[in-house]
């Protein structure tokens, strides 16, 4: 075989003739640039492929390879006509079973030809079920999706060994394919007695299986197809979403699940969506752990849940993730992506129009009626809610510009704050309870964010007094020894402002002596007297890691998490657990944290188990769903309130213009209500954390209620123990601890 490193080089070159290039296929491969043509003769098959421009090997053999072809040998040529050019690589192949190949001709002429002209974006070990099955590349995506989602929704599973079994199985992979088709093509007849024989037939060969992995690898991927609710796969996008009913399909996941999940892959991306019941709210990130998005949004949609249950029924959140692409990310590409995973969201649910469910004749569902669908900004798509309500209004979808909430025309939470200024009220609570004011004397502030961020940069504008010591952003490390509070909040409010808002941006002049902005980078850092007593460390340097972790275990009045990423595991955690690898070299456990306060202003920043140990350390903090709950509560005021105007404006007694007028003239009365919401939820904590320490037994009581009447809870998933061991989860003054 030619090495893959090599150019196929030109051996001759020759008229048309006597290649039998016609007239016609010169035209072909003229326009289309690459043409595939298999010669499945007996005596001599062959691939070959035809392009107006010289091809490599090194871009052919890995594609070949895919297929399971062996390559004998290859030649090249060249032919010249009307002064054009035509070049042909001529693979000879070694094959055992030509029928197979004759079956499967024009499925792999056109993967090749796609793959090679990059309409195909990716390559795929799949491609040997369109040799081996004549699966078309359409199928082999659609099995793509599938192996993506138990990838990464079965975590014990690597994505390697789930593509081993299903090319392996090439028979029962394309029985999968069968049986989702069966399930809903809108055309299918008879479709109850064709589910049944797929199944049966199904069940029949994943029982001849041998390995167990496999075993488990294909059971896995049956009971996903028999979980699968709807499906766009026939409306025949670029990309493939399908609803999966997570609720059934959870005996093969650990932890808490959404009822209903949403799943969405394209060569360029993947996304998904998890919602609780059908009425749950929640926002869409951009997210970048590409190897366990899917654990990051189910933990937000967690703590969504736990913000929603004194809000609204249910938590939501949505997420996804770009490939590696050799496309710079632009604003534009970024819209795009957006847009298509808004679209394939919505190819899943049902509009309403005059009071009635209407839904796409080419999607079969098995779900019922499902019409409430909404989504709110998040991490990375704060400026997208716009895009997004031009697609629910441009589809027709019932709710308009209700869909997405905190565009132009709604509440503007960065603008507003909102966030931030929740998380504080919620947090100020302990200092009110220690009889101080946050707004009139000064505290000591570590803060993990930047000020370009909307929470961070809103939280860090609170209270002119906050006196911010260091702070910890993606990139960057922030001390300021001695600040000057007054001075200090100026030019906070400066970056905040500014279209640089790093660290690295701040003025230099105005940072106490010994301070100074670093890189997290950095392998050594000179430490300055000052930093050495603020760290309480005769050590001469660290690195830009050990500086930022050696700050987080800083005694100070008040840690403001405003940032992305977890930065506080337990101390029976491993980092392996938490994912998140960018955080993991400054990573705490929960009882190094010395900050007598934690406001957790952003998501995830301790886990759960984290929280727990810092409280039972004597830590004052809430979960980061009590926290930032004002987000979701204003978008929650404002997709009501927008549906309210939208059926008065159609009762023609508004218009657009004054439904607009109204809902911004709301906006006051709707940051009042959400952050004495704020304020009562902490003083509702405090009162029961009180109550938990005289009536522990009551408490008990309640626990034991909801384990066995609600199906979304259990100890487990909340790391609550048995009433035994309750001891374990109490803080100093013996009261049960906040976070729990």
């Amino acid at each position: 075989m030619p090495s893959s490193s090599m150019n196929a080089v030109c051996s001759e070159i020759l008229s048309p003739e006597s290649l039998n290039v016609s007239d016609e296929l010169f035209d072909v491969v003229m326009k289309e640039k690459i043409v595939t043509n298999i010669t499945d003769d007996m005596e001599k098959p062959s691939i070959n492929i035809y392009a107006v421009s010289q091809l490599y090997l090194s871009s052919i053999i890995p594609i070949l390879h895919d297929f399971g072809f062996t390559i004998i040998d290859e030649v090249a040529y060249k032919i010249v006509k009307n002064a054009q050019n035509i070049y042909i690589n001529r693979f000879n192949l070694k094959i055992e079973d030509m029928k197979k190949l004759t079956d499967s001709k024009d499925n792999i002429e056109k993967v090749i030809s796609d793959s090679l002209n990059g309409k195909i974006l990716e390559r795929c070990r799949l491609f040997a079920l369109v040799y081996d099955e004549d699966l078309s590349i359409r199928k082999i995506m659609l099995l793509r999706a599938m192996i993506e989602y138990i990838d990464q929704s079965v975590i014990s599973l690597n994505q390697g060994a789930i593509l081993n079994t299903i090319t392996q199985y090439s028979k029962i992979s394309k029985l999968f394919v069968e049986y989702f088709i069966v399930k809903f093509d809108p055309k299918q007849t008879k479709r109850e007695k064709a589910l049944k024989d797929a199944e049966e037939s199904i069940e029949k060969e994943i029982k001849e299986v041998p390995n167990i992995m496999d075993d488990k690898i294909l059971k896995l991927t049956y009971a996903l197809i028999k979980n699968l609710l709807r499906t766009n796969y026939f409306l025949e996008h670029e990309s493939i979403a399908f609803k999966i009913d997570t609720n059934n399909y959870a005996e093969n996941l650990k932890g808490l699940q959404p009822m209903i999940e949403a799943f969405v892959y394209h060569p360029s991306f993947s996304g998904l969506h998890m919602r609780m019941s059908k009425i749950s709210r929640g926002g869409l990130r951009w997210s970048e752990r590409h190897e366990d998005y899917r654990q990051e949004i189910k933990s937000l949609m967690i703590t969504q849940e736990g913000k929603n249950s004194i809000i609204i029924p249910d938590g939501a959140k949505g997420g996804f993730v770009i490939h590696e692409t050799k496309q710079k990310i632009t604003k534009e590409f970024f819209e795009t992506v957006y847009s298509s995973f808004i679209n394939n969201m919505l190819d899943l649910v049902d509009n309403r129009i005059d009071g009635k469910i209407v839904r796409d004749e080419n999607v079969i569902a098995y779900d019922g009626d499902d019409a409430y669908f909404v989504v709110a900004a998040d991490k990375g798509t704060a400026s997208m809610s716009d895009v997004a309500n031009e697609i629910s209004k441009s589809r027709g979808y019932w709710l308009g510009d209700a869909f997405a909430s905190g565009g132009s025309n709604g509440f503007g939470h960065k603008e507003l704050g909102i966030t931030a200024r929740g998380s504080l009220v919620s947090t100020e609570r302990f200092f009110i309870e220690r009889g101080i004011d946050i707004q009139k004397t000064p505290i000591s502030v570590l803060g993990i964010g930047s000020m370009k961020g909307d929470v961070f940069g809103n939280g860090l504008l609170y209270s002119k007094s906050f006196k911010l010591l260091a702070a910890i952003s993606h990139k960057e490390i922030f001390i300021d020894p001695a600040p000057d509070a007054a001075i200090s909040y100026e030019e906070r409010a400066r970056l905040f402002k500014a279209e640089d808002g790093s660290w690295s941006a701040y003025d230099k002049k105005l940072i106490s002596q010994g301070g100074g902005v670093f890189f997290r980078s950095q392998k050594s850092i000179e430490l300055s007297p000052e930093i050495k007593k603020m760290l309480n460390t005769t050590k001469k340097t660290l690195s830009g890691e050990e500086l930022a972790r050696r700050l987080l275990m800083m005694k100070v009045d008040l840690l403001f998490n405003g940032g992305v990423g977890t930065y506080v595991k337990s101390v029976d955690e491993s980092n392996l657990d938490i994912g998140d690898k960018q955080n993991e070299a400054l990573r705490l456990d929960g009882h190094e944290v010395k900050a007598t306060v934690v406001c957790e202003g952003g998501n995830l920043g301790f886990t759960q188990k984290a929280r727990i140990e810092y409280a039972r350390s004597g830590g004052e903090m809430n979960i980061d769903g009590i926290d930032n709950a004002a987000g979701v509560n204003t978008s929650d005021h404002e997709v009501n309130l927008k549906i309210l105007l939208n059926i008065i404006k159609s009762k023609n007694l508004l218009d657009e213009e004054g439904v607009n007028k109204t809902l911004h003239g709301l906006t006051d009365q709707v940051v009042n209500l959400v952050l004495w919401n704020n304020y009562h939820q902490s003083l509702t904590i405090s009162r029961d954390a009180e109550l938990s320490r005289r009536y522990l037994s009551d408490f008990l009581s309640t626990i034991e209620a909801l384990e066995n009447n609600l199906k979304s809870f259990s100890r487990r998933d909340f790391h609550i123990p048995k009433n035994e061991s309750v001891n374990e989860v109490l803080c100093p003054k013996g009261s049960i601890v906040r976070p729990l």
